[in-house]
């Protein structure tokens, strides 16, 4: 083989290796995915755990209500073990939900409620607090946050909360109405033991 020979072996070899490195880089750039895809994955990814926290959430109630009518209107933490444990794995899902969409008013709103549920209020205030930060306009957030003051004691931010639904016409402020009536009663009750309790 003269040198021409091995030159142009040489010159053959070298554009077959530019050729496959430039077919390799394209091929990589193709599977770079734009913002706006990565955008749309994460919106996805985000309703699928919300979706899942939604179901978890309602299974939980059922759970927790035990065929108790009034449960609706109850705005305790749940004492139901096996309830407690489906809320965790709720709350899982809905901070899932909010990482991967920060602007996602309805999953802050669930997940201010299973806080309350897990008696976390400090992390429901501040659910609730970024869903309505989001959404001004977002009657259930005002009425589970009104419920959250109740179990925190606060009737007078409670009743705060149902004047803003009663400002909006919402029916959630009926709903709340009936959380303060049965908080109200719960403290008449309150009252009635502490002063048997005296008595003895």
């Amino acid at each position: 083989m003269n040198y021409t020979h091995r030159k142009l072996i040489l010159l053959c070899t070298a554009f077959a290796l530019m050729v496959t490195l430039n077919s390799s880089s394209f091929a990589f750039g193709s599977k770079e995915k734009s913002p706006q895809q990565k955008a749309a994955e994460s919106e996805k990814k985000a309703t699928e755990s919300y979706n899942n926290g939604v179901k978890q959430m309602d299974n939980a109630k059922k759970i927790a209500s035990g065929g108790d009518s009034t449960y609706a209107f109850n705005y305790r933490a749940t004492s139901d073990a096996k309830a407690k444990k489906v809320y965790e794995k709720a709350v899982k899902n809905f901070e899932t939900a909010v990482a991967l969409k920060a602007d996602f008013p309805e999953a802050y709103n669930n997940l201010g409620y299973c806080y309350r549920k897990l008696d976390n209020l400090k992390k429901s205030l501040e659910a609730y607090h970024k869903a309505l930060e989001l959404k001004p306009e977002f009657p259930q957030a005002n009425e589970y946050l009104g419920e959250t003051f109740l179990a925190m004691d606060s009737l007078q931010l409670a009743l705060g909360q149902y004047q803003i639904l009663q400002d909006l016409k919402s029916p959630y402020a009926d709903t709340l109405m009936k959380s303060i009536e049965i908080y109200k009663l719960a403290k008449v009750s309150e009252k009635m033991n502490g002063n048997k309790n005296k008595g003895q």
